[in-house]
């Protein structure tokens, strides 16, 4: 009885195995785009929408809400091929000013990744440079892994940043 059950249990270790192997086939990625946000003026992407009462809202002031369409292109310059937007909603979340708490979704809308889009949430400050990827859609279904940013140049209220996202994409099979 014993040695039947011990090959019983064998042979479902061995099917789970093999159905979990099965399952999936992962894809990795890496991609690099530029951010350019306007705060003021013509061509403007950011806004501020909303804060707290009594105060003078800003991009460093503790519970300033803004929303951003921000252009991507492939290279540093405004004028480098039109990749996509970036798009998303921030708050400024701590006391002192200094960390914004951002979900915003990098949509491509051309080249080789148009229609797609990369969802990232985390927090941006002095310090942290990195948001969770925590999903897309169309070529990014299943997307997990992480983007690292980096201010490029800041020119009164016209920012350059550089976006490298770094992707994991589960892919099931069929």
């Amino acid at each position: 009885m014993a040695k039947s059950l011990a090959i019983a249990s064998l042979q479902i270790l061995s099917l789970l195995l093999v159905a979990s192997l099965a399952q999936s086939r992962i894809v990795s990625k890496h991609l690099t785009v530029y951010e350019h946000e306007i705060r003021s003026g013509d061509g403007q992407t950011v806004f501020i929408v909303a804060g707290l009462p009594n105060v003078t809202w800003a991009f460093n002031q503790f519970g300033t809400v803004f929303v951003a369409d921000n252009i991507l292109t492939r290279s540093a310059s405004i004028k480098s091929q039109l990749v996509g937007r970036l798009q998303g909603i921030g708050v400024v979340a701590s006391l002192d000013g200094t960390t914004i708490e951002t979900l915003v979704s990098i949509h491509f809308t051309s080249g080789e990744y148009s229609g797609s889009t990369v969802e990232l949430k985390g927090i941006g400050s002095q310090d942290v440079n990195e948001m969770a990827i925590v999903g897309g859609t169309k070529q990014f279904r299943y997307a997990t892994g992480y983007a690292n940013f980096e201010m490029l140049r800041v020119v009164g209220d016209f920012i350059t940043a550089k976006w490298d996202l770094y992707i994991r994409l589960d892919i099931p099979d069929d």
